[in-house]
């Protein structure tokens, strides 16, 4: 049994079949963005071990098809077994030929190489800040270098441990690597936004697909009690009680997509009738569950939930209100800000549903600011075509020492404690700026696994080349 399970791990039939399941994936994938958004396929594809494919991605939407969901392996599932097929035959394959003190020294070097990888996917000795144009470009320059120095390390002990099959092992290294550092980018890599109007600062970065009710006691004019509750919590049916809470909230629909919101009076009468009798928003605007957008369209979904408060003593209801991410400032680069007011013993709270928040701390845990000195939007000549947009900020970091005057701009982010400051976005009528800010820490791996295979398909030609001139010779 075991041995037929090695001879399968061994196969090329298996490596065939995988590339092919992983195209059909893909096929279905890119398909099914038609009509789900960009996010949901990634999860629900790519992002897992089993895949459910809908037959209906393979037909236009005018094609009736029955309702039929097929298992399918997802893309950790495939990148795992291409993994291990590649390891296997590589093991099989590529035996070390040579013993003794010259073993050592192809071990030694093979340390060696591998101690620069990781310093090149850590960025060993890069500076903590990185914003200017010669900043990024001086950034990339030394890690591609360094990369370049690992790839050549490695190609060395592969040569004294390998000899002439050096090139064909260094790029099966070169391959692994870049899965690898994919499926940690899957895992790992964080993608998040920071809003700021001119002249103010931020503290925080909102979690582009993570969401959260947030409940801020508002009552005491020092400081603010804000209790959040994670979307994984609000459930259909279910009653959530949290200790620092006077009332419980019991959840009546989560939504994965709204509409805009509109007039409750411009919806058609039945639509009115039908509509919950909601306090707050709910009492003049329209907002229920949409078709959630395609990636096509470029558009975010706008998730909602529909909660009642319910007193926790006696069970009443306290109100049953919607609360939509439309209603939350920072959401699709909107200026609205719309908190539902509840007040319950003499106190007041304030109700957001919004994209989870999180600190902006540097790798040493200190917080740091970032305040928007200045937006510049430049239009082309008579139109209102965006031709660049830039954003002049202050980055503060008292923990740290660090107070430096910065500049952002389309193609030339900041890089700053692990992560990356994109300018993304503006405000309406130019009052901030929207910064898309990303971390994630093997970026550099698929430079650097481009930089290995390179070397080793370059070293194979030309080792290829020179045993096939040496035939012509002789």
């Amino acid at each position: 049994m075991m041995r037929r399970l090695v001879d399968l791990f061994l196969s090329l039939k298996l490596t065939v079949t995988l590339l092919v399941l992983s195209m059909v994936l893909i096929f279905a994938g890119t398909l099914a963005q038609v009509d789900k958004g960009i996010w949901t396929v990634m999860d629900q594809y790519f992002r897992c071990w089993i895949a459910w494919i809908e037959w209906s991605v393979f037909f236009p939407n005018s094609v009736s098809v029955p309702a039929v969901v097929l298992p399918f392996p997802g893309g950790f599932l495939l990148g795992s077994l291409l993994s291990l097929n590649l390891v296997a035959v590589h093991s099989s394959t590529f035996k070390v030929l040579v013993k003794g003190r010259r073993l050592w020294v192809g071990y030694g070097l093979l340390l060696l190489g591998l101690l620069i990888t990781v310093g090149v996917v850590l960025g060993w000795g890069m500076a903590p800040v990185a914003a200017t144009e010669n900043d990024a470009f001086w950034r990339v320059f030394f890690r591609l270098g360094r990369g370049t120095l690992a790839g050549a390390v490695l190609f060395a002990a592969c040569w004294v441990l390998y000899k002439q099959r050096a090139g064909m092992v260094l790029l099966h290294a070169g391959i692994l690597l870049l899965l690898v550092g994919e499926f940690f980018t899957a895992i790992f890599a964080v993608e998040a936004t920071m809003t700021i109007r001119e002249g103010e600062k931020a503290t925080f970065f909102d979690r582009s697909q993570q969401f959260e009710l947030a409940l801020t006691d508002t009552s005491d004019e020092e400081v603010d009690r804000v209790t959040t509750i994670p979307q994984s919590l609000l459930k259909p049916g279910k009653v959530v009680s949290v200790g620092a809470l006077p009332f419980d909230l019991k959840v009546h629909a989560r939504m994965t997509h709204s509409n805009r919101p509109v007039p409750l009076d411009s919806v058609s009468e039945g639509v009115r009738e039908a509509y919950p009798t909601y306090a707050g928003y709910g009492e003049r605007l329209y907002v229920a569950r949409s078709r959630e957008v395609s990636g096509a369209t470029g558009e975010r979904n706008a998730p909602a939930v529909d909660v009642e408060l319910l007193d926790r003593r006696s069970g009443a209801s306290l109100g049953r209100y919607l609360l939509s991410i439309w209603f939350y400032p920072n959401f699709v680069n909107q200026i609205w800000d719309m908190p539902t007011t509840v007040r319950y013993e003499g106190r007041e709270y304030e109700l957001y549903f919004r994209n989870r928040r999180e600190p902006a701390l540097s790798e040493s845990g200190a917080p740091y600011a970032v305040t928007l000195l200045d937006f510049v939007h430049e239009r082309y000549e008579g139109t209102q075509t965006p031709k660049d947009f830039s954003s002049e900020i202050r980055l503060v970091n008292e923990g740290d020492g660090i107070d430096r005057n910065l500049r952002i701009w389309m193609n030339n982010p900041l890089r700053y404690a692990k992560r990356t400051f994109y300018q993304s976005g503006y405000l309406p009528e130019d009052e901030g700026t929207v910064l898309q800010v990303v971390r994630n820490d093997s970026w550099m791996i698929p430079y650097l696994s481009c930089m290995i295979v390179f070397i080793g398909m370059a070293a194979q030609f030309g080792l290829s080349l020179k045993r096939m001139r040496k035939r012509e010779a002789a």
